[in-house]
């Protein structure tokens, strides 16, 4: 059958079906790109129309703030996320499989391999204040200290319980996607495995940090026209805002 469960074309089996009619050169040309064909029309192609959907509701749901504009650009960027989240993991993921069928030795390819195992094979720690750095607070009492550390230490593990859980939703998200629809990353070996999770978690830090930026965009009060500006250009402009202005907009981020 040409058409698979979903009613879409296979393209395997229509070349397969086809193969017999097609002149030599053609064949021959077509053989060596199946593998990119069968990447962009069944893996990329699909994968991408089911990630669109489901993002924007994890992303209206992570960031509400973002279903209470109106304005076009804004809206316009919002969308831009949306469509172009997962894209450039993809294709990370085809070279890497790509790579590892072509025997190449990732140690060598990567030549910070060893980091990537020691920050991404294991589970992230919260940061927390400790003894170490009692002496920048010299003029607080043992006692002030000791509340101190422990509201700060308080508030460290929410911040990073809340950003967690928002990489745990993305990822888990993505793994859902990529392996209905790319298959091959199943055999993965357990050095390729380290760089899956790498791409992955590169990929989750794009999309926060964009997100991020229109959330502060909005919360900051900034005009439609400046969405178009630069990231550096919007960061700029941020740290310009009066501090009334920014402590607004930091009481609104902690009241949702």
């Amino acid at each position: 059958m040409i058409q698979d469960k979903d009613g879409d074309i296979n393209n395997d089996a229509l070349y397969n079906q086809n193969i017999n009619f097609l002149p030599g050169e053609i064949k021959s040309s077509i053989e060596n790109s199946l593998e990119l064909m069968h990447f962009m029309f069944d893996v990329y192609h699909k994968a991408m129309g089911q990630l669109a959907p489901e993002l924007q509701k994890l992303m209206w749901q992570q960031y509400p703030v973002f279903k209470t504009e109106k304005r076009p650009f804004v809206l316009e960027s919002i969308n831009d996320i949306t469509f172009t989240t997962g894209g450039p993991l993809l294709w990370k993921l085809f070279y890497l499989v790509q790579g590892q069928k072509a025997g190449e030795n990732i140690r060598n390819k990567y030549p910070g391999f060893e980091h990537y195992v020691e920050c991404y094979g294991r589970p992230q720690q919260p940061e927390t204040i400790d003894e170490s750095t009692r002496p920048e607070y010299p003029l607080l009492t043992d006692e002030e200290w000791e509340m101190y550390c422990n509201f700060k230490n308080k508030a460290l593990l929410e911040s990073f319980n809340k950003e967690e859980k928002r990489k745990f939703e993305f990822i888990e998200l993505m793994q859902t996607v990529l392996f209905k629809y790319f298959k091959e990353l199943e055999e993965l070996n357990s050095d390729e495995w380290i760089i899956y999770a790498v791409d992955i978690i590169e990929e989750y830090e794009t999309y926060r940090r964009k997100c991020s930026d229109i959330e502060l965009f909005i919360d900051g009060g900034f005009p439609e026209e400046d969405i178009k500006r630069t990231e550096e250009e919007f960061r700029q402009n941020y740290h310009s805002l009066s501090q009334e202005i920014t402590d607004k907009k930091e009481q609104l981020r902690n009241r949702r």
